[in-house]
């Protein structure tokens, strides 16, 4: 029987009163199954830090940023007081970039500590002027970082520019000795460096970074010391030293035209800060009986070569030498501050490069095309992969390289082509060009 009201009136579900009522249930409900809205992308602020960069060069590096899939993405141009004028134009064709105009000079470090305090982001992505982003790479980068929050910094997948099979680096890597290298650097990618994993450090020409790290409760900002070269190995030591830790993101790939802004400079120049930095992140960061160890044979390498004539680094060795001594006063003070923080062991830090080398030659800038680089690389991949295919390879390379065969070009060749017949094409090209002497 439909139930009437007080006037005898029947009472009908579907009026207005019983529609509203519905509706409001059935928002009551949606709302209740409802998936919780989407966190917001942390945010990123991409500096790029000029001084008297070619425009063509910086004009690309910012059209690939511009292409970043990533969204919550500010960009920012720091300028280390160049002498060349290029703002003029970045800013008419990329008037989305902002630019921060320096003074003077302050170097590498100097320049991004400054574009760091400008920053107001949760992350800021390091990126070299010569370089080029794919445009996945900065929201790759991001998810490793937002896997763990003791990460301290992602590292790329950095390819060379004009041998974009080669890798530049794919974090950093420091031995025993204080020898410093980008990780993977001159190996043919054969999908070898394909994981996350755990390094010692990034490398600054491109790396994304914590920005709460750079507090001076934290890790800090960079020692402005080093006007350029080995800031960024000091900085991943500390971090470190601290218990924070660095990423790879394989999937995040950059294109970097190495040393782009030097190499019209000669070596030497290269070489000097280099190694002057070297022995200064050795002082302040290594445990009391390496820094002493490898300090002095740093030192007496140095003065052998001072006190010879005709070997290209008597003054440079000399320079080195002279610098350190006149830093040693204020290197003292930074090393207890850095020692008095410190939470993990030097072996537990230098574990993360373990058996890693460097297979390039940073003065002729260009890979070694020998076997050993070879072998490195598809050791590492059967390691990974456990194929077969790669272990018959590894082997096959390892027989040859222990064989006086290796010095005779045409069984060298011949046998390379055997081996690496259904591999890429770009490593059939490396192999091409190996020799061994």
């Amino acid at each position: 029987m439909t139930p009437r009201n007080e006037k005898g009136a029947r009472k009908s579900p579907g009026g207005k009163a019983g529609k509203k009522e519905a509706a409001k249930a059935a928002a009551a409900a949606a709302k209740e199954t409802a998936a919780p809205a989407a966190a917001p992308q942390p945010s990123v602020t991409a500096i790029v830090l000029n001084y008297n960069a070619r425009l063509e060069t910086m004009l690309k590096c910012l059209a690939s940023l511009e292409r970043q899939s990533y969204r919550n993405l500010h960009l920012l141009l720091v300028d280390n007081a160049s002498t060349i004028d290029i703002l003029s134009e970045v800013a008419r064709k990329h008037p989305k970039v902002e630019l921060l105009r320096l003074d003077r000079n302050y170097g590498f470090s100097g320049g991004i500590n400054r574009g760091m305090a400008h920053a107001g982001s949760d992350y800021v992505c390091l990126l070299n002027f010569d370089t080029i982003v794919e445009p996945s790479a900065i929201a790759e980068m991001v998810a490793v970082a937002e896997g763990d929050h003791a990460i301290a910094g992602v590292a790329p997948k950095m390819m060379f520019a004009d041998n974009p099979h080669i890798f530049d680096s794919v974090g950093t890597a420091m031995v025993e000795n204080a020898g410093a290298f980008n990780q993977a650097i001159g190996q043919p990618d054969i999908g070898q460096y394909d994981i996350p994993e755990r390094v010692f450090g990034a490398c600054f020409g491109a790396a994304l970074l914590r920005k709460s790290e750079f507090k001076a409760e934290n890790t800090g900002p960079l020692d402005e010391s080093y006007f350029m070269y080995f800031e960024d190995v000091d900085w991943c030591f500390r971090a470190n030293l601290l218990g924070r830790g660095f990423y790879t993101a394989p999937a995040a790939v950059v294109y970097h035209e190495h040393s782009a802004s030097v190499k019209d400079m000669g070596y030497n120049y290269k070489y000097r800060l280099i190694e002057l930095n070297l022995l200064r992140t050795v002082v302040k960061n290594f445990q009391r009986r390496q820094a002493v160890r490898i300090s002095l044979t740093r030192l007496r390498t140095h003065l052998e070569n001072a006190l010879k004539d005709g070997n290209g680094r008597r003054l440079v060795s000399l320079a080195i030498i002279t610098a350190f001594l006149l830093d040693l006063p204020q290197l003292l003070p930074k090393r207890w501050e850095v020692q008095r923080r410190r939470q993990v062991k030097d072996r537990d830090i230098l574990r993360h490069s373990f058996r890693e080398l460097p297979y390039y030659d940073p003065a002729g800038y260009h890979p070694f095309y020998q076997l050993e680089t070879l072998i490195a690389a598809y050791r590492r991949l059967h390691a990974l992969t456990g194929n077969g295919n790669s272990l018959a390879i590894w082997r096959g390379l390892e027989a040859l390289a222990s064989s006086k065969l290796k010095f005779e070009p045409d069984v060298l060749s011949q046998r390379l082509a055997e081996l690496l017949a259904d591999q890429p094409e770009h490593v059939r090209q490396f192999a091409a060009q190996v020799r061994e002497e």
